[in-house]
């Protein structure tokens, strides 16, 4: 894993981590949006998201990083990341509050993984197995929890859509021609994806060419000119109407807003 270099400030991850935040208060900073996280509650972030750790409190509990390459590399089926709703879902809250029941089903499990994490020898494939135990447990908390009655099926292809649209959100592609790229109608993925996330497809590929337009305002000295022309906008009038709607703020304004 690429530690980052600072956790005071903004930064990226190349993995997955899990706060289980026992006791204590943090505020959280995911991709621009604030999160106040208190007593009980697991905190999800996935690798690329920009996070900030902005204020802790007397904060006891664990943390559980990983990558996508460990973590898949025992198992055939590649799916099973996928399969898990709450990671990569930058659409849902990054958070679940656990109560006292849950945490018999979770902390033997977490307890194991850390001995085993710390014994002489310890073994790589009994990690993963306790690894994708746990994060299947903490998947059915979250199902119950949000109400969930997602297919794999329908979590799959949405997790698949959400990785081309990482690949693809600067090119204009319609949902037809995302669709047509997993093999599927476009009424099809529009109806997988507002099930899983509430959103259709094409909020989803707008709210990414904004995230993108935000990091590149806040982390490169790029004009309002040259971001727009990098994220597939023809006029950079027309991009910086485009990002106020969303926002509420010029393009200009934001950048100012964060210095």
């Amino acid at each position: 894993m690429v530690e980052p270099e600072n956790i005071e400030f903004p930064h990226k991850h190349n993995f997955y981590e899990i706060l289980w935040i026992g006791k204590g208060k943090s505020n959280q900073n995911i991709d621009y949006k604030n999160y106040t996280i208190a007593d009980d509650t697991l905190f999800f972030i996935s690798p690329g998201q920009l996070h900030l750790f902005e204020e802790w409190e007397n904060i006891q509990g664990y943390a559980i990083l990983f990558t996508e390459q460990f973590f898949l590399q025992m198992f055939q089926n590649k799916n099973i990341l996928f399969e898990l709703s709450y990671l990569d879902n930058i659409y849902e809250n990054p958070f679940l509050q656990i109560k006292n029941e849950d945490k018999t089903t979770i902390e033997p499990i977490v307890d194991l993984l850390y001995q085993e994490s710390k014994s002489c020898e310890p073994s790589t494939e009994t990690i993963q197995a306790l690894l994708l135990v746990l994060l299947r447990r903490i998947q059915k908390l979250f199902s119950a929890t949000n109400h969930q009655s997602n297919s794999k099926h329908q979590i799959v292809v949405f997790k698949q859509f959400k990785n081309l649209v990482e690949l693809n959100f600067a090119k204009n592609l319609s949902v037809s021609e995302y669709a047509s790229q997993l093999n599927i109608t476009a009424h099809q993925l529009n109806t997988f994806v507002k099930a899983t996330s509430g959103k259709r497809p094409a909020e989803i590929i707008r709210e990414r060419i904004i995230l993108e337009a935000q990091q590149l305002l806040h982390f490169s000295e790029l004009t309002v000119t040259q971001i727009a022309d990098q994220l597939g906008f023809d006029d950079s009038s027309y991009f910086a109407r485009y990002f106020k709607k969303q926002i509420g703020l010029s393009p200009l304004d934001f950048r100012k807003s964060i210095y």
